[in-house]
């Protein structure tokens, strides 16, 4: 383990003259360059085994690293979703591993590499930059993204890949042979080459080799194979960088490698002995004070570190500790092939590097052995920016930013259009752009939080469809010195980074440090729900069917009393909607509370019956509700637990939203914290 301090190198004032009218000059090129699954080890963190990254260090010395970028959700698709559109998942509501394509609000909306074509740019990609397919994105893609090579069986609906190694299939015995996901446990180097024996009664022909590319891949030695994915990507790319361009372009290269299965040619291996790895300390207190919903044992993380910690006789926490340096090292190799075609270039001057990953992953921390979680090891990123003209090399910047700011980064680098949907579906990019802390690291003034937030879906691989918050997200603000954290279900997380630096020790439920918590539990509120809410706490949002008296605002609630039935509807009306409210009843009847998307009603019932599917509704205390209508897609939440989620035949025409109320005179019903925004 080591320290690592870059220096950060004195630069005059005159030389940010550069950054100030970069849209009047020639427009930079741009190389983009996206790792997967990536934690911070390039920047050889305390607490983390010593990867060397002489290649990124290149880009470190040249530019500005920041040392406090943030993931804003640590999953691929969600994060590189939003990264490309600019706008939050508790936005778009895509949490998980959702088709960007049909979330009705991205779907609508203006990439970032749509946005540098309306600039003027020529756009070229290879590998993985969005999650799934790339068909369409950019004006010349290179090769696809694959996480292989893949062991194969020798049958043909296998061929493609994601099967586990033959020689690891022991991991999946006794207690775990339920774990999901099994082709990506499993770790080595190439020359360990799957030998699949035939099973001929079950219809396997049996394979000794790889594929990829849904075909076998040639392997003889690390020096006479056929290249990897990441390899093939990384050669595209200098080429594309070596040709004569007739206008400016953007390349986005995404490099595969972290991402499981750790396969990686052996001389990397070969760079960490076994013997020489630390494995990250653990945690003394162990997890009993995690919020409950986040310290789960259940969840996939944690499930996927006992897998291997329980074969304590073949030291395999190590052993895939090595593999993922190992494949650490073979990115940062990659990347040199990259740099070293753009230093040989005639645009090596007119040329911004951005290397980043989109997330973090844990190697152990906190029991703990995937991305998927709110603490720093899955959330914090590397993130450098290089070559902008003017700026200092070899600088720092501690700063809190997250990939919600890359679009809108570009922007200003490059000239783009500022506001690119304000033509179409009217959605403001909801980042920030870092270039004044690419022009002044230590004390850049920008218009950006002061905190990045990092979303989490409920849903967990582990957890198949019995999962805490589903489709109701878990949320982490991290800050200069602290982290929050607020779970669906209340639990709450608040780490002193200045103290506690390894996130060992949950402060959340310390009084002294209660004034502290309720701040940041404000600004976590404030970056989650945005600016498009709108009350409907007031009765003028609201008529009604004629009984006013039936309807009262008393303090800050509006109460119907009096009536055994009555329908308020909104004044406005709406298509795909979100709708929030606190409700409370004390009849033990069979209550019910209807909303309305134009003549089509929805009903809610509130009862303790068992048979209703509602048993979360607590009679006579203030309950949580949350409707959303998406498309065809309707989804109720009561307690921040899903009640429903239903797909209808057809999308209903926007109108008023309706709560309707069939009780008793005597009971009533009361509102509070209502409010609604369009999707």
């Amino acid at each position: 383990m080591k320290n690592f301090l870059i220096p950060i190198v004195a630069v005059a004032a005159i030389l940010f003259v550069g950054l100030q009218n970069v849209s009047a000059k020639a427009k930079p090129n741009v190389i983009f360059i996206i790792v997967d699954d990536l934690n911070d080890m390039p920047y050889q963190p305390d607490g983390k085994p010593l990867v060397p990254t002489p290649n990124i260090d290149r880009l470190k010395d040249q530019g500005v690293t920041f040392t406090n970028a943030h993931t804003n959700d640590p999953l691929c698709a969600p994060s590189r979703a939003s990264m490309h559109f600019g706008l939050y998942p508790q936005t778009t509501s895509l949490y998980w591993f959702e088709d960007w394509r049909e979330n009705g609000i991205l779907k609508e909306s203006v990439s970032l590499q749509d946005n540098l074509k309306a600039g003027g740019y020529k756009t070229y990609g290879t590998g993985k930059i969005y999650h799934g397919n790339q068909n369409g994105l950019f004006d010349e893609y290179g090769h696809s993204g694959n996480v292989g090579p893949w062991p194969w069986d020798g049958r043909k609906e296998t061929l493609k890949g994601f099967t586990a190694h033959p020689q690891q299939t022991f991991l999946y015995e006794g207690e775990d042979e339920d774990m999901d996901y099994q082709w990506e446990h499993v770790f080595g180097p190439l020359s360990q080459i799957p030998d699949w024996p035939a099973d001929l009664d079950n219809g396997v022909p049996g394979y000794n080799g790889w594929t990829l590319y849904g075909k076998p891949w040639r392997y003889v030695s690390d020096q006479d194979r056929d290249p990897l994915a990441d390899e093939l990507g990384a050669e595209w790319s200098a080429e594309v960088i070596q040709r004569k361009h007739d206008k400016p372009f953007a390349l986005f290269t995404g490099l595969i490698r972290t991402h499981t299965p750790l396969y990686a040619p052996q001389k990397y291996f070969d760079r960490f002995p076994l013997e020489s790895i630390e494995l990250p300390d653990v945690d003394p207190s162990g997890l009993d004070d995690l919020a409950d919903a986040l310290g789960n044992e259940e969840l996939y993380g944690f499930r996927r570190y006992k897998m291997l910690a329980r074969h304590e006789d073949k030291d395999l926490l190590r052993k895939w500790l090595q593999a993922y340096m190992a494949c650490v090292s073979f990115v940062d190799d990659q990347v040199g092939t990259i740099l070293d075609a753009l230093d040989a270039s005639s645009v090596k001057d007119d040329t911004i590097v951005i290397f980043t990953s989109d997330h973090g992953f844990h190697v152990g921390e906190k029991n703990f052995l995937y991305k998927g979680s709110l603490w720093d090891p899955s959330t914090r990123i590397p993130l450098i920016v290089a070559g902008v003209p003017g700026a200092p090399e070899g600088a720092i910047c501690n700063e809190p930013v997250s990939l919600i700011d890359i679009y809108p980064t570009f922007n200003e680098l490059c000239g783009l259009p500022r506001d690119p949907n304000a033509k179409g579906n009217g959605y403001a990019l909801e980042g920030h752009s870092i270039v004044p802390f690419i022009e002044k690291p230590a004390n850049g003034k920008w218009d950006g939080p002061d905190f990045a937030i990092t979303a989490l879906p409920g849903k967990d691989h582990m957890l198949h469809k019995e999962y805490e918050g589903s489709l109701y997200p878990h949320f982490s603000i991290r800050g200069k010195r602290w982290r929050y954290s607020l779970a669906s279900d209340g639990g709450e997380e608040l780490y002193d980074h200045d103290a506690d630096p390894l996130e060992w020790r949950n402060l959340a439920n310390h009084p002294e440090f209660a004034s502290i918590k309720a701040e940041l539990k404000e600004v976590l509120k404030g970056l989650r729900d945005g600016e498009r809410w709108q009350s409907l706490d007031r009765l003028d949002a609201w008529s009604n069917d004629g009984a006013k008296r039936a309807v009262k605002r008393i303090r800050d609630e509006i109460r119907i009393s009096g009536m055994d039935a009555l329908a308020l509807s909104t004044k406005a009306t709406f298509g795909d909607f979100e709708l929030e409210a606190e409700l409370k009843t004390n009849s033990e009847s069979q209550t019910k509370i209807a909303y309305r998307v134009g003549d089509e009603s929805v009903a809610i019932p509130m009862s303790n019956s068992s048979e209703s599917g509602y048993s979360e509704f607590n009679h006579g205390d203030w309950n949580q509700y949350r409707v959303r209508v998406h498309g065809n897609r309707h989804q109720v939440w009561i307690n921040n637990r899903v009640v429903s989620d239903m797909i209808k035949d057809e999308v209903g025409e926007a109108g008023s939203i309706r709560i309707d109320y069939f009780g008793e005179d005597e009971s009533g019903l009361s509102l509070r914290n209502v409010r609604v925004r369009s999707l």
